[in-house]
């Protein structure tokens, strides 16, 4: 009976971290202007945001306009998915 709790349990708390995580990811809309170092600054109606990838090569959309998809690390969105109209 107790190994069965544990996988109830385990089961529960494993699809609430997925929850977790599927609400940080954030979708932003605009044009990459330039890059500095490592990181691309997208503008956006809302202001400048600080955008990088480590999936994405992020140098063939710059000038243009595009709709990301990804997570923040601090004031950093890492980008997972790029869309281009």
């Amino acid at each position: 009976m107790k190994k069965y709790l544990i996988i109830l349990f385990l089961g529960l708390f494993l699809s609430a971290c997925s929850a977790k995580t599927a609400d940080l990811v954030v979708e932003k809309s605009g044009e990459i202007r330039t890059k500095v170092g490592d990181e691309y600054l997208l503008n956006t109606d809302e202001g400048i945001v600080n955008i990088t990838s480590n999936k994405v090569d992020l140098d063939v959309y710059l000038k243009k306009n595009v709709t990301v998809k990804g997570m923040f690390s601090g004031s950093t969105l890492y980008v997972d998915e790029v869309k281009s109209p």
